[in-house]
């Protein structure tokens, strides 16, 4: 296990280095309008990913109980059905072309369907390859992706001289679908090789991911409800800032969530509920610490360090981090209980967490954002993380007969510590 959360935390950090060169290349060379307009596709799609990507965490706990090529089939088909009602749903709100334009950018309906589309076969593979524990493909595929794409925006911006919003969406066709190529592939292989299981059907991978996906839906909803207020009152370059800033801070997840996709990837291979209690417990600890660690860390950067990095322009990406950092800690224990939940086949836990998020989220931006601006789109996120969190593990404690007491590091934990330590430096 230890090599696995050390392997997939190596791939996570390469990608949040990678994020940051990217994030480089476009407060240096592209205006804070078009990187803010670049913030807004790439909400348009993670939102219809969602709703896409509705049998993505059922990919992960059947990918070992059921047929492949069912599961291929029928994820295919919702797909398609997602993409054919989101098309309509585009048309209609072009009746009203100033509707349409507030939520999806002027000219670009089409390029977020086709990204969708890219992205969602690859998600198909990933997802699958997790379930199947073949983490060492699943890295590699994941790595491969942000390569793809920090390498594809450099040639469209130091070699094409693509100075927009053009160079990253560009660079995200390269990105989906190449991955998506490869790991269909290594995933079909997956299923010529294996052994007869019974098939699976649409309404039961729709009624194990229906309550995860609401629940992301709503997750990213507190994450980003902000963005479109932001928009609307202060202007795209103020965006821009803002989705620089999120990407800094929200780039120290990658430790919650390396530590979460090894977790899922045990839970939903095996039935033995206190192994996967006290495994939860620990890594909650383990996740927690760390980004703890790292959010202070970036707060202590000086401003001048953001702005000889980011730009003159971007001044207020420090105070972005500071009054978003609680929150991403908060997220970091918010990925651990999601993936329990998700990998014992309760689900549900997660949408009413997000739900009681979501609560928290509509009436402080609707309050926040117009007096204080991204300080206070980053205040309603961290407001909404804890509240989601809090929740979760009263859940967690009540399943498992808990106390509060739990959550205190104990001589085991230290072990694990110690553990992960030796096995980093061996690396």
């Amino acid at each position: 296990m230890f090599k696995k959360i050390l392997g997939t935390s190596a791939t996570r950090i390469l990608h949040a280095f990678a994020n940051l060169f990217l994030l480089w290349m476009a407060t240096n060379y592209m205006d804070k309008e078009s990187w803010g307009l670049s913030g807004l596709i790439l909400l348009d799609i993670s939102l219809i990913l969602l709703f896409a990507d509705m049998v993505g965490n059922a990919l992960v706990f059947y990918s070992s109980r059921r047929k492949i090529f069912s599961l291929l089939k029928l994820s295919a088909t919702w797909l398609v059905l997602v993409l054919f009602i989101t098309s309509i749903l585009f048309l209609f709100l072009n009746l009203s072309p100033k509707i349409l334009h507030t939520v999806v950018p002027e000219g670009y309906a089409i390029h977020i369907l086709i990204l969708v589309l890219l992205s969602s076969l690859n998600g198909f593979a990933l997802n699958i390859l997790l379930g199947k524990e073949k983490l060492k493909a699943f890295n590699l595929l994941f790595t491969l992706q942000f390569i793809l794409m920090i390498t594809f925006m450099a040639i469209n911006i130091f070699l094409l001289k693509m100075y927009d919003e053009r160079a990253f969406v560009l660079a995200l066709y390269v990105s989906y679908s190449i991955p998506a190529i490869l790991g269909n592939i290594i995933v079909l292989n997956l299923a010529i090789s294996e052994s007869n299981k019974v098939s699976s059907s649409l309404k039961e991978l729709l009624s194990y991911g229906i309550m995860t996906q609401l629940s992301s839906i709503t997750h990213l909803l507190n994450k980003r409800l902000g963005f479109y207020f932001i928009k609307n009152l202060s202007g795209l370059g103020a965006l821009g800032v803002y989705h620089s800033g999120a990407q800094v801070t929200e780039g120290l997840r990658l430790i919650g969530q390396s530590i979460a996709l090894v977790q899922m990837s045990a839970i939903s291979n095996t039935e033995d509920k206190n192994y996967a209690k006290v495994l939860t417990l620990q890594l909650l600890k383990v996740s927690v610490i760390l980004t703890s660690l790292g959010v202070l860390i970036l707060s202590l950067l000086p401003t001048e360090f953001f702005t000889f990095v980011f730009g003159k322009g971007y001044t207020e990406i420090k105070t972005v981090i500071i009054f978003l950092g609680p929150g991403v800690v908060a997220l970091a224990g918010n990925a651990v209980f999601s993936h329990y939940f998700s990998g014992t086949g309760i689900p549900k836990y997660n949408l009413y967490a997000s739900l009681v998020g979501l609560a928290i989220t509509l009436p402080t931006v609707y309050f926040l954002v117009p007096e204080f601006g991204i300080i206070g789109a980053a205040v309603s996120s961290s407001l909404a993380y804890f509240a989601a969190v809090i929740y979760q593990w009263y859940i967690f404690k009540r399943l498992n007969k808990l106390t509060v007491f739990d959550l205190l590091i104990t001589s085991a934990d230290f072990i694990l510590f110690k553990r992960l330590f030796i096995h980093f430096t061996k690396r």
